[in-house]
């Protein structure tokens, strides 16, 4: 059974915020905000995030679709982690 775009959603925001370390909750993550510019992401806290990701959901992404412009904000995240689970 697929899981539902807010529980998709959350558990990233979750991810992001432990590979972070921000101290904020769910809440106070926008989904629209560009972590590149709020949140100083870079590549190395973009390759925690996503093993995180694909640690939780059971997911891989491939070598192209690591770009950071592909992970910029919860919504993009959100749309490609749902786009790798099975029935979503």
């Amino acid at each position: 059974m697929s899981q539902p775009l807010e529980a998709i959603e959350g558990r990233i925001k979750e991810i992001i915020i432990a590979s972070l370390f921000l101290d904020i909750d769910t809440d106070g993550l926008d989904a629209t905000e560009s972590l590149t510019e709020t949140y100083g992401v870079d590549s190395v806290r973009l390759f925690d995030m996503i093993v995180g990701m694909e640690e939780a959901f059971q997911i891989s992404f491939e070598d192209e679709e690591l770009l950071l412009e592909n992970f910029d904000t919860v919504r993009a995240i959100t749309d490609r982690v749902r786009d790798k689970l099975p029935d979503a």
